[in-house]
């Protein structure tokens, strides 16, 4: 049970020659899982770094072939768990992909990063083709407009816009929520802001509206030489990915399917000074604050921060999103860590849990006994981000959530 890994094609998906690759790290993650009070939630990422091949895993018998095999932007790579129950002449499951990036050649080997598929999607910007200052005064009045749909449908029709309507956009991207009604417009994609509108820019900024859904890019085999990325995105009605099982694992100092569990904890703030559109004098501005843990008999000191949202034109507007800010930390908070060994198995043998069979945004139950400073019980977890290297070794991170202990 091991990583395997294969070249592909950017565009078409299509796999290329299986090459072993010495030590790599990689991650990924479904939101922003950073222990901060001011955090968004952001689209899905993965990473795959430490990628240094010898010249012996790269095909082709002349220079020019192998420069083709690698190319920047043309080729990627995928990575695929092959578990217990994939057969020999079977890749795996895929897992993390990506395109090569800025690559670094020595005449001993090629350093070479690989840019996730949102990675890629920051370098495709939403205008119309043949309408950027094509007019008489050069000037670029063009915009979207879609209404009546969900988020996630938006988010469909972005991605579309920047991939196959544009000449050699095309990406192995599959889009389920293409047309899917909703109760949500956006009439401020405008082409003169290009700055603001590359594909992943608004992406992100669609998961981090209020009640904003998650969104990642899966990738699976469409058939037994093409990998394609599914676009995973929560509804309106549930911003959460679905799936089809709770998981579960268990803690125990001497012992369990989760180790070297880590709990790390961060104090309540009770004051939100919020700004929003405007400037100097004339800025918009908020106070949400709780200060009900600073008026008990063992008091929590004050903690205040800041949030500054530009695009809030209305009072309301802003006042709503400080509330859920302050509401996100107005009590103690944790965040659970640990790792597990991809290559357990039960006593039938069948694999516990393989990688492919969870993905970040999913929910866990973990039951935890005999831990320091935490009490036993089962703690229902969303894991956010998971990451490793060339072993079975797999480190989960879990979301922050509030603290049993106050």
């Amino acid at each position: 049970m091991s990583w395997r890994a294969c070249l592909c094609d950017t565009m078409t998906g299509l796999l290329g020659q299986q090459i072993d690759i010495p030590g790599f790290t990689w991650s990924m993650t479904v939101s922003n899982s950073s222990f901060s009070t001011t955090r968004d939630k952001g689209v899905g990422a993965d990473e795959v770094s430490g990628l240094q091949l010898p010249w012996s895993q790269i095909p082709g018998s002349t220079p020019t072939a192998r420069a083709d095999a690698l190319m920047c932007g043309k080729r990627g790579l995928v990575l695929f768990w092959h578990g217990v129950l994939d057969g020999d002449a079977s890749l795996g499951t895929p897992i993390i992909g990506g395109v090569f990036g800025v690559r670094s050649s020595s005449q001993q080997d090629v350093s070479i990063p690989l840019d996730s598929i949102p990675t890629v999607l920051g370098d495709r910007i939403l205008a119309h083709e043949d309408g950027f200052g094509t007019n008489a005064a050069h000037t670029a009045p063009g915009g979207y407009a879609w209404q009546g749909l969900s988020l996630r449908a938006i988010a469909c029709e972005v991605i579309r816009q920047c991939t196959s309507a544009k000449p050699g956009g095309t990406l192995p991207i599959d889009l389920p929520w293409l047309g899917e009604q909703g109760g949500h417009q956006r009439t401020d994609y405008q082409d003169w802001d290009v700055q603001n509108q590359s594909c992943k820019q608004i992406l992100t900024k669609l998961t981090n509206v209020t009640s904003g859904p998650d969104m990642q890019f899966r990738p699976y085999l469409s058939d037994s030489q093409h990998v394609r990325y599914r676009f995973e995105a929560g509804s309106d009605g549930d911003v959460y990915l679905g799936q089809k099982t709770v998981h579960s694992l268990d803690y125990h100092p001497l012992g369990g399917t989760l180790e070297d569990l880590k709990v790390d904890r961060m104090a309540p703030a009770q004051r939100f000074y919020a700004t929003g559109a405007g400037s100097d004098k004339a800025t918009i501005c908020c106070l949400a604050e709780d200060l009900t843990l600073c008026r008990r008999s063992d008091p929590w000191p004050l903690r205040e921060g800041v949030y500054s949202d530009p695009d809030a034109k209305s009072w309301d507007v802003l006042k709503s999103h400080a509330q859920a800010k302050l509401a996100a930390n107005s009590k103690p908070l944790m965040q659970l860590s640990g790792t597990i060994d991809a290559n357990d198995v039960d006593a039938s043998g069948m694999p516990l849990h393989a990688p492919g069979t969870f993905w970040p945004g999913e929910i866990f139950e973990v039951s935890i006994t005999g831990f320091p400073d935490l009490p036993d019980g089962i703690y229902r977890q969303r894991l956010m981000k998971m990451s490793g290297d060339q072993t079975g070794k797999v480190t989960l991170l879990f979301d922050i959530c509030e603290d049993p202990c106050t």
